[in-house]
């Protein structure tokens, strides 16, 4: 039987040892340096990119789709919030298409915030529509930022997103506004 010994480990035939990998030691007293989280925007410059994303949006040709996305938590009244972001859209002269997606925080979610969007069913969905090039939605509309995340850095990356899709995102109320 062909076996090969590395590094106190015995490969069986056939089976390749890993390259060596092992790295020089560290000089004493030299730890790595910890790193200071990114600066993250104010309110203003979040409301102010989204503003541009979403006229970016809208200079697209053709009239500009979209879904309505609620998020609420366990007691929440999901058609106040439905209606109220359908009347923003139309005011906006955007088209509102297929049923609205909602997210509903469990009791958990909404003690810990439920800040990662990427982890919601209804949101996951609206951002594959905007994606998908055989559907016509380019944005979402909610009712506030708190409904997308209300992580500052969770929402600039999802801002980010959108800008990289020319897609857009409404809000009825927006960053600065409570």
């Amino acid at each position: 039987m062909n076996t090969a010994t590395l590094s106190g480990r015995t490969y069986g035939p056939g089976v390749a040892p890993p390259p060596d990998r092992e790295l020089p030691p560290r000089a004493p007293g030299r730890r790595p340096e910890p790193t200071e989280p990114l600066p993250v925007p104010d309110l203003r410059t979040l409301e102010a990119r989204r503003s541009e994303i979403n006229r970016a949006a809208l200079a697209l040709p053709g009239p500009l789709h979209v879904v309505l996305y609620a998020l609420i938590g366990p007691e929440g009244k999901v058609n106040a919030e439905l209606a109220a972001a359908r009347g923003f859209a139309e005011a906006q002269h955007l088209v509102v298409v297929g049923p609205p997606l909602v997210d509903i925080l469990d009791s958990v979610d909404a003690r810990t915030g439920g800040e990662d969007p990427l982890l919601r069913r209804g949101y996951a969905r609206a951002r594959q529509m905007v994606t998908d090039p055989a559907c016509a939605v380019r944005g979402v509309v909610a009712v506030s930022r708190t409904a997308i995340t209300p992580a500052d850095r969770l929402y600039q990356d999802q801002l980010t997103w959108y800008a990289d899709r020319r897609a857009g995102l409404w809000l009825l109320r927006g960053e600065t506004q409570i």
